[in-house]
């Protein structure tokens, strides 16, 4: 290593450290430039890509690293956490497995595999390095959650509880184990506490439209259907394509007596997949709830057969559709406006706490989920909005009813 690349080389390291990750990365890529074979420059630059989310150039430095040193089980978990986020699972389990066998017990290797396994819809394999890691850390949240994921389908779900709780008790506000906790006690119809943890999960990842879709589940299950209704359309303002949304949304206003809004949602669910049952199940279900009997067996008869939807039956739901006063906008087109809506809101928020001399970093907006096995709380975020006398009831979100005089 040149004196120069020694100079950019500890200068990024002492930026990394102090929390400045993107001029870090400045000088990692200057250092690299000027030691290109020095593999430890490779492999500090290659963990700053991923941290920073540019997960091809990463992965490329990564083999370099690999190439030239077999032996580097630090590189090879690297690369398998970057094939992780790049979804290449195949080449990810390898790489895992192969630190494992050199290593049985190396952190990062057994949380990959392990989340590897998972992705790859194979809780069973996944639980064996959870467990094992859980052994080694028993107070980690991340780790506790990871094993109760790999339960939540089993026959451990009181396991999978437990865990997600002892999680929740280190760190109250980690929204993987207040989802994964929402999610299984939804199936005991514990309505009361998901709406809680929703709640709590919405406010700290108000991007992700699961906590929405699982609030209006326990909403509805409550018998609360306005409020679910509003859920579930603020969960498809996030994602225009969920097709379990738009059903959900379908139920949701034909109990509400919205017939035709019913219909529409049931028709853009079935749009996306047409071979899936379940809209054209929401569908006959509207039609018959609209008095077309005829109609509504006939695209269930349809549907048995695997005829799909008939083009007489779609014609007749696309002009119900189109003479319906009350149509819905389009839920693709939303999607971005909405997360670009609330990107701004944190911005802004951001913004008005910072304070002069603050050594908090600055959030860490587009970079590469890396999981770390000690993350730390995330600061409390304001519950909710200050209402005027005269403003509309809102319901639990906060959000102001469009339907309620």
């Amino acid at each position: 290593m040149t004196a120069a690349a020694r100079k950019a080389y500890e200068e990024a390291i002492s930026l990394e450290g102090s929390g400045d990750l993107d001029n870090a990365l400045v000088y990692f890529l200057k250092a690299l430039e000027l030691a290109p074979q020095d593999t430890e420059i490779a492999y500090r630059t290659a963990t700053a890509l991923l941290q920073a989310g540019y997960l091809d150039e990463a992965q490329s430095q990564l083999r370099r690293v690999v190439f030239a040193e077999p032996e580097n089980l630090k590189a090879r978990a690297s690369l398998g956490n970057c094939q992780l986020l790049m979804n290449d699972f195949e080449n990810a389990k390898q790489n895992f497995d192969e630190v494992l066998a050199a290593t049985p017990d190396n952190l990062n290797a057994l949380y990959g595999l392990a989340s590897v396994n998972m992705k790859m819809g194979e809780p069973s394999k996944a639980a064996v390095p959870a467990k094992r890691l859980l052994e080694l850390l028993p107070e980690s949240p991340e780790v506790l959650t990871l094993f109760a994921d790999t339960h939540a389908n089993g026959t451990q779900i009181s396991a999978a509880v437990a865990a997600y709780r002892k999680a929740l008790k280190i760190h109250p506000d980690f929204p993987p184990a207040l989802l994964g906790l929402a999610n299984l006690l939804l199936l005991r119809k514990r309505f009361d506490e998901v709406i809680e943890l929703t709640i709590r999960a919405n406010q700290l990842t108000p991007t992700d439209p699961l906590t929405l879709e699982i609030l209006a589940d326990a909403l509805s299950g409550k018998g609360e259907l306005e409020d679910a209704f509003e859920a579930a359309d603020a969960a498809l303002k996030l994602n225009g394509r969920s097709q379990t949304n738009l059903v959900r949304l379908s139920v949701l206003s034909r109990k509400l007596g919205k017939h035709d809004t019913a219909l529409e949602y049931a028709l853009k669910a079935h749009d996306l997949t047409e071979s899936a049952s379940e809209p054209l199940n929401a569908l006959g279900a509207a039609l018959a709830a609209l008095k077309f009997a005829p109609q509504a067996r006939a695209v269930l008869t349809g549907l048995t057969s695997g005829r799909g939807l008939d083009t007489d039956i779609r014609k007749l739901a696309e002009d119900l559709i189109a003479s319906n006063p009350s149509r819905i906008s389009d839920p693709v087109g939303e999607t971005k406006n909405r997360v670009e809506e609330i990107a701004a809101t944190e911005a802004t928020v951001n913004v008005e706490v910072q304070t002069p001399g603050s050594d908090r970093p600055e959030p860490n907006v587009g970079r590469a989920k890396v999981q770390e096995i000690t993350q730390t709380p995330a600061a409390d975020k304001p519950l909710g909005v200050q209402l005027a006398d005269d403003d509309p009831l809102p319901n639990v979100l906060g959000l102001q009813r469009r339907d309620r005089t």
